[in-house]
């Protein structure tokens, strides 16, 4: 069955506004009364809002059934590399209020990414798509694996570069059988639709966290190009045929 292609969703740019946020409850609050009327953007934005706090704020704030406190995860930062304390300043302002006292306003937080992604959001099935990987506990059954590549075929049609940075995240063929850089090339793709992929981007942050290589400098392109070395162009050439598919909607060639 041929699917059509999905135009933009998104009338707020609530992408903007959580980079702003300085206050994750409010930021999701904020975003409620839409959500609740069916804007399956505002609906996405809580999920991912929901989600950075609950996973960051345990990773450097959890301490059995207790939070640590702002000065101790700081003390802690300082002696555990690649801890960066300065990353544990902004994940506290950002997020403890949201989860120390206002998370159970907002119920699950993956029932806002279905009922997003069941709304046709293209970058909530994209990153619905990408944990239904992530959830795996054994080998992948066919079904399963179609299933996925279905979700992530009507999120590509909307032609976003952040669904196509996204896609490098979702594991679209059985094991052994992918083309070798193929995360990258999506990832390369994007950047070449105008996805950010400058120094400051979160690809860069997160990709350098920990990599003592890393330059101030260097961007997503960069980075990818140091990691394929002698393979870069052969990525290259795989991100112009992913874009050059997109743009002329083949998406039978792509597999979609």
């Amino acid at each position: 069955m041929q699917l059509p292609d999905t135009p933009p969703l998104e009338g707020e740019d609530y992408a903007a506004q959580l980079r702003a946020a300085s206050d994750y409850l409010e930021f999701a609050r904020s975003l409620l009364p839409a959500a609740r009327a069916g804007d399956h953007a505002a609906q996405f934005y809580i999920f991912r809002a929901l989600d950075y706090c609950t996973r960051e704020y345990r990773a450097y704030f959890g301490r059995g059934p207790a939070w640590r406190t702002l000065d101790d995860a700081m003390r802690r930062a300082t002696t555990r590399w690649p801890y960066d304390s300065e990353l544990v300043r902004s994940i506290y302002t950002q997020c403890h209020t949201l989860v120390e006292t206002g998370s159970n306003e907002f119920g699950e937080r993956d029932e806002w990414l279905r009922m997003a992604s069941d709304g046709g959001y293209p970058l909530a099935q994209v990153t619905y798509a990408q944990n239904q990987w992530h959830a795996m506990s054994g080998p992948e059954d066919v079904a399963t694996l179609e299933a996925r590549r279905r979700l992530v075929g009507k999120a590509i049609r909307s032609r976003d570069p952040a669904v196509v940075s996204a896609v490098a995240d979702v594991i679209l063929a059985p094991e052994g059988q992918g083309y070798e850089w193929d995360y990258l090339a999506w990832r390369l793709a994007a950047c070449q639709r105008g996805f950010d992929c400058s120094p400051q981007s979160d690809f860069v942050k997160w990709s350098c966290y920990g990599d003592t290589n890393c330059q101030p400098y260097e961007t997503a392109i960069d980075l990818i190009r140091r990691a394929t070395g002698n393979d870069f162009l052969e990525v290259e050439a795989r991100a112009r045929w992913i874009n050059e598919k997109i743009d002329a909607g083949d998406w039978e060639a792509m597999g979609f």
